[in-house]
């Protein structure tokens, strides 16, 4: 194995350590996949820091709720230029993840109003809204 394979390798395996050690901190998220473990980390810390519940399971369209009883949907971006939305939920939450786990919040307002600058792929059946775009009408 070269060199570089080795170091791929070992950095895929420590991935993977991790993602077992956050299973062991908090069980109630999946983290697998890449994908799934930046969707999953946002969510983990947008429901610590906002004080939100986690939705059940078969929660379609939405992540969490609110204090109010207002349901949030949450994407986790970290290189995209865009995010992309499904679903239906009464605010959106949108977190910057930066290379070294801090993030900053990019949006947390009306899903309607996001969804309103949002544009709608049939191919993919979600709309999409430029990182840009969701900046300018918070």
């Amino acid at each position: 194995m070269s060199e570089k394979s080795e170091a791929i390798r070992h950095i895929i395996a420590t991935i993977f350590s991790a993602q077992n050690a956050l299973r062991s901190l908090a069980p109630e998220f999946k983290w697998t996949g890449l994908g799934n473990l930046l969707g999953d980390f946002g969510e983990c810390v947008a429901i610590e820091h906002y004080g939100l519940k986690k939705a059940g399971s078969g929660a379609s369209g939405y992540d969490a709720i609110d204090q109010d009883g207002k349901t949030v949907q949450i994407k986790a971006n970290y290189a995209s230029k865009t995010i992309g939305i499904r679903g239906e939920a009464d605010l959106l939450l949108v977190i910057k993840v930066k290379v070294d786990g801090t993030w900053e919040e990019l949006y947390f307002d009306d899903f309607e109003k996001a969804l309103s600058i949002a544009n709608f792929s049939k191919r993919d059946n979600k709309h999409s809204i430029s990182i840009t775009a969701l900046k300018k009408i918070k």
